[in-house]
């Protein structure tokens, strides 16, 4: 019996063309321009996060600052002048710092009450010595320019979020006189004289204080700027 052989072909392999290295070259640069918008995005909302953040650190030190100026105002306008404790001439007995610490002995120090001392240090380094910052207008001051107004003493302290320091650039300027309630004036007053029904009554003399503050402390980022009225009454 005769065996006959029956032939095959076998198919000549098609010249290769590299279109699937370029569709996974395409698929790997939109993945990447994906990957970079994302973490832009990322970094942007960080970046707002933290601006937030810093605003609203700078916001409460200038207000809580600010806030606290009220006994140091009325010391300073009622004595004409700084402890001798702190290098100035009225005697430490003249200032009562019970209403900032209640427990603070004289003279006053870090320890016992660090509120006092933080503002003794500040006003140590303010641009004029022991400056009475209840004084009359520093040159170039316009009362009604904030912007022109003279920083008087910077109150800084640790970031409570342990992230540098924050601090306060204080401005205090002099807004005029007002008779307290229920006094009269010279001509109601009759023949008493000049001014004695206003000293009877006492006055109000008025100031208004400017806190910036800033978070960090070198006013880099955050900003925040708010002013106030305080009124020191006299009789």
């Amino acid at each position: 019996m005769a065996l006959m052989s029956r032939g095959f072909s076998f198919p000549t392999p098609a010249r290769q063309r590299g279109i699937a290295l370029f569709v996974g070259l395409i698929f790997l640069v939109v993945l990447s321009l994906v990957a970079v918008i994302a973490m832009q995005s990322t970094f942007l909302e960080m970046r707002m996060a933290t601006n937030v953040a810093r605003h609203e650190e700078a916001f409460q030190m200038s207000d809580s600052m600010r806030g606290m100026m009220g006994p140091f105002v009325e010391f300073n306008f009622s004595t004409g002048g700084w402890p001798v404790s702190w290098g100035g001439g009225v005697p430490d007995t003249d200032f009562d710092w019970s209403a900032v610490c209640p427990s603070a002995t004289l003279p006053v120090t870090a320890a016992n009450c660090p509120l006092v001392n933080t503002f003794e240090t500040a006003i140590k380094g303010a641009p004029t010595s022991l400056k009475n910052i209840t004084g009359s207008l520093d040159v170039g001051e316009l009362p009604y320019k904030p912007s022109s107004w003279v920083t008087d003493l910077t109150l800084s302290q640790n970031n409570p979020n342990g992230i540098g320091k924050i601090a306060a650039n204080i401005s205090l300027i002099p807004d005029g006189l007002a008779a307290n309630q229920g006094s009269g004036t010279a001509d109601q007053c009759g023949y008493c004289g000049l001014g004695v029904s206003v000293a009877a009554g006492g006055f109000g003399k008025f100031f208004e204080v400017q806190s910036v503050g800033l978070s960090p402390d070198t006013g880099t980022n955050g900003r925040a700027v708010t002013i106030a009225q305080y009124r020191v009454v006299t009789r």
